[in-house]
């Protein structure tokens, strides 16, 4: 545990100025213990993506036990300011290249808290060896924006969220895709239609696992065992069986595409995930297809708005988002800052 005070601040989302309000606190490793605190401060940051204790403690039970992951705060008397994180993505894994990122209540910006999470996050990456790490913010999180900028981080990729209003959808203009497809010698059926046995969860993860290559990511993409796949998917209390849309060619028993929508960890709206169809099977409106079967499973169940994210040149994906109204929110950034060459 590290004493801290008198941390000239250089963050904030609005006191970015702010540089003679300090507070003195200690920076110290978090603890399951600490979650429902650290979602209330994450809830905080981000009102619109509600973080709790529970999801928390399952992003943990799902973690690759090969990644590293490791998380601290700022404290004083009990009051938790913020937190920084250091970790890995199996999904695009490297020894020694990081995802690092810090959040700071809003109650306690412009007050040094996030300058010192962000020297001892420095100190932490220098311990680790690390070539490099990625760290990210919000387009309209103007000091977050700066305080990266400002630190030599360089920005690597954007991201649109897009939401859809699934009450005000409407079905006519779609009506004929799906049995056009169907008529194609295509069949849109979801996880719940299929046995579940370890054949067909074989046959799922082989989807998935082609289909993941193709999706835009900062680093390059990394196998995901098999084991880990099943964790994410069956063993999650996000997994929706009934949502999760499986493209068939009924010609050949292939797995052309998939498109799935997953719960969030608080909130009235559903998240898609993966959305992909083999190369071979493009053009025949597949992805089209799922998607429109993932609206009408939400509209059927009275859930208001569908939630997804796509890379900002991802332009075929984000056309067919345009078209069926999803409206897009300000970007996702992400920035790499290398500390030492390879």
């Amino acid at each position: 545990m590290r004493q801290v005070a008198d941390v000239p601040a250089m963050d904030g989302r609005h006191h970015e100025a702010m540089t003679t309000m300090t507070l003195p606190f200690t920076i110290r490793d978090a603890t399951p213990t600490d979650f429902p605190r650290l979602a209330e401060l994450l809830s905080a940051t981000w009102p619109d993506a509600i973080t709790t204790a529970e999801g928390l403690a399952e992003e943990d039970r799902e973690r690759d036990p090969t990644c590293h992951i490791e998380r601290f705060v700022t404290e004083q008397d009990g009051v938790i300011h913020g937190l920084a994180v250091i970790e890995q993505a199996p999904g695009m894994y490297h020894p020694r290249k990081f995802i690092a990122w810090l959040r700071v209540h809003p109650d306690f910006e412009g007050r040094g808290v996030g300058s010192a999470l962000y020297a001892e996050l420095e100190r932490r990456l220098g311990a680790l060896n690390a070539l490099s790490y990625i760290s990210f913010t919000r387009e309209d999180h103007v000091g977050g924006m700066r305080f990266l900028a400002r630190r030599g981080f360089t920005e690597k990729m954007r991201y649109f969220e897009s939401r859809l209003d699934v009450a005000a959808f409407d079905f006519t203009a779609w009506h004929d895709v799906v049995p056009n497809v169907e008529a194609n010698g295509f069949e849109i059926k979801a996880w719940a239609d299929f046995p579940d046995d370890a054949a067909h969860r074989r046959k799922f993860y082989e989807l998935f696992a082609e289909l993941r290559e193709d999706v835009p990511r900062p680093e390059p993409a990394t196998p995901v065992s098999y084991e880990q796949w099943t964790k994410w998917v069956f063993e999650s209390p996000y997994f929706i069986p009934e949502a999760n849309f499986i493209a068939v060619d009924t010609r050949t028993d292939t797995w052309a595409g998939y498109s799935a929508l997953w719960r969030p960890d608080a909130g009235e709206y559903l998240s898609t995930g993966l959305t992909g169809v083999h190369r071979a099977y493009r053009r025949n409106k597949l992805a089209l297809a799922m998607k429109l079967r993932a609206i009408r499973h939400a509209k059927d169940r009275g859930v208001p708005e569908i939630r997804t994210n796509n890379e900002t040149n991802n332009r075929p994906m984000l056309s067919i988002n345009e078209a069926l109204g999803y409206v897009k929110q300000p970007a996702w950034v992400d920035f790499v800052k290398v500390l030492r060459e390879e």
